[in-house]
């Protein structure tokens, strides 16, 4: 019964030190400026993989200057494409153009969040950047990421 007692009581110290603490910034974490992101003009496009969460969720969309867009799911292995209206490729160019990039550089802990990567290019400038439900307020990329995801979804 005691030995009983001691697994049931480190597994679930395991399972609790595995829900918090403080994580650190994945290796692979992109690193941009702080500043606007690019404008949009010309041949653009926009690409965000949505990542993590309990689930393990993985989705992406890639959309282009003319509104064509490809949203994948990784985990439904299914792929769908689309068309924005020009309403809502004009609605996003102006997220976009809105937006100014602020990068986290506070400690933070967060064991289950989504992971939002996001790149942008237009012009010949490339723009990435990695943010999660604990740094996405403060970077500045909130609502682009709102207005991507209501895409995939």
């Amino acid at each position: 019964m005691f030995r009983k007692l001691i697994h049931i009581t480190l597994f679930g110290s395991f399972m609790l030190s595995a829900c918090g603490g403080a994580a650190q910034r994945p290796i692979n974490t992109p690193e941009t400026a702080k500043g606007d992101l690019p404008s949009l003009t010309g041949n653009w496009t926009i690409t965000m993989t949505h990542s993590g969460g309990i689930m393990g969720l993985s989705r992406s969309v890639a959309i282009d200057s003319t509104g064509s867009y490809t949203v994948r799911d990784d985990r439904a292995d299914k792929t769908s494409t689309g068309q924005l209206s020009e309403n809502e490729l004009g609605k996003l160019i102006e997220v976009v153009r809105s937006s100014t990039y602020s990068p986290n550089t506070d400690p933070y802990g967060c064991a289950d969040c989504f992971i939002y990567n996001i790149e942008i290019t237009s012009n010949g400038v490339n723009f990435s950047a990695q943010v999660d439900d604990v740094t996405i307020e403060k970077s500045g990329l909130a609502n682009l990421v709102v207005a991507l995801r209501d895409i995939i979804e």
